[in-house]
């Protein structure tokens, strides 16, 4: 025995908000139309429209039916769409539409039934090939209806068999795609609360990350400060007892040299973690940042052979962080150093067009044509962290510029950034950090 319980929970299985938007709209569609031929049918045979009509009225209400059952046992939603759209939008909507009175009848509100079904269930250009398709078919039906009047069979003998005809068509129809956008906007709803929590338990997570980073860094520097300290203050003793052991000089150097590592590793991990808390930006004299850490590098330089030039067009401002571009401003100077052993290093800025081009230019080792391609992904180094070029892309990338490495093995390499220009632009500026 069918109870009112039972119908219901079959009717609810076909809307189950697990099923795809699709399959739910498609189901919600299929059996709109078979009400809505059911309908025309029963307004068809109030008003006598004839065998013929009625019988194509109920074929269609019968293949409704017939598909949302094959759907239903199948999955095979993509083929029914089709078949609908084919079968009963393009054959038996522009059929129905001259045997049941034309312009005058409900049928335009099945047109428009017809292609908001075919946008909702398609997707991109085939979507739009249907719906287009259909529009000009029931432009042209209404168009040869006014022309060929006799081409329309009038059904109806009296006005009130019109207005029943149009009300009853234009309110099914009103209805079912209100239920449809209904169960549309409801999934937009229900994936946009959805996506806020995954946005909200995402935000704890990197915030609990970039706390992690800075925590860690702050932590490992001070005892790699002492570990440095100490392996100098045993050069030192071993210097002034005049204990000179090339193996011992080696280790020693080989220690230290590993210590600097970590504590360029450590930096970037603390450049990270700043670039996390979303550093706060502001217009900044570019030049004068950039002539600053040139001046902090020259002496470091120095103790490799090597010569800095500076070429920096005075007047350069740009928006952003100073914190983080004077750590790209080293991170470059301090790569060049590490692979340019009594040469020169230059470092040059001026204003090209609306952009700020800084370039640090080396007569170093060069790079190689294999690592070239990669030097600015995370961890891949010839010889250093690989943080470095790394760091300096993301930053730089995080100010609305770019970054570039050209070189040549043997020939030196010039590591090149630009950033837009400030132009007063400050509120559009503020907006976008």
């Amino acid at each position: 025995m069918i109870t009112l319980t039972s119908l219901s929970q079959f009717v609810l299985s076909f809307i189950d908000p697990r099923l795809h938007i699709r399959v739910r709209l498609f189901n919600v569609l299929a059996i709109g139309g078979t009400l809505i031929s059911l309908a025309i049918g029963g307004v068809g045979a109030a008003v006598k429209s004839g065998p013929l009509n009625l019988a194509v009225t109920f074929a269609v209400a019968a293949l409704s039916f017939a598909l949302l059952a094959y759907s239903r046992l199948t999955g095979r939603y993509q083929a029914c769409y089709l078949l609908s759209i084919t079968v009963i939008f393009l054959l038996a909507f522009p059929v129905l539409f001259f045997a049941v009175g034309g312009y005058e009848s409900g049928m335009p509100s099945f047109f428009i039934f017809a292609v908001a079904f075919t946008i909702f269930m398609l997707e991109g250009k085939k979507a739009l090939f249907f719906a287009l398709g259909e529009l000009i078919l029931y432009v042209g039906c209404c168009a040869l209806a006014y022309a060929r009047p006799d081409a329309v069979r009038v059904q109806f003998s009296d006005e009130l068999g019109r207005v029943l005809d149009v009300a009853s068509a234009f309110t099914l129809v009103s209805l079912v795609l209100g239920a449809s956008l209904y169960l549309h906007f409801k999934l937009y709803n229900d994936q946009k609360a959805l996506l806020d929590r995954r946005n909200e338990i995402l935000a704890k997570a990197s915030q609990a990350k970039t706390e992690f980073l800075a925590n860690s860094s702050h932590e490992m520097r001070a005892p790699l400060t002492v570990i440095s300290v100490n392996v100098q203050t045993v050069a030192e003793i071993l210097e002034d007892l005049g204990v000179r052991d090339p193996e011992v000089e080696e280790l020693l150097q080989s220690a230290q040299s590993e210590i600097m590592r970590l504590a360029r590793m450590v930096g970037g991990m603390l450049t990270l973690a700043s670039m996390s808390e979303s550093p706060d930006k502001e217009v900044l004299d570019l030049s004068s940042l950039l002539q600053s850490g040139a001046e902090t590098f020259r002496l470091n330089l120095s103790q490799r052979g090597n010569v800095l030039l500076t070429e920096v067009e005075p007047g350069l401002k740009a928006f952003g962080s100073a914190d983080l571009l004077a750590q790209v401003t080293a991170n470059l100077l301090q790569n060049a150093n590490a692979h340019t052993e009594n040469g020169t290093i230059s470092l040059r800025a001026a204003r090209v067009g609306r952009e700020i081009v800084v370039a640090v230019r080396d007569t170093g080792e060069g790079v190689s044509p294999e690592l070239l391609p990669r030097v600015f992904e995370r961890g891949v180094s010839a010889k250093g962290t690989g943080f470095g070029l790394y760091l300096c892309k993301t930053v730089v990338e995080s100010h609305g510029g770019r970054v570039w490495l050209e070189s040549e093995l043997g020939g030196g390499a010039t590591a090149s950034l630009s950033l837009p220009a400030y132009e007063g632009q400050l509120g559009a500026a503020r907006r976008r950090a």
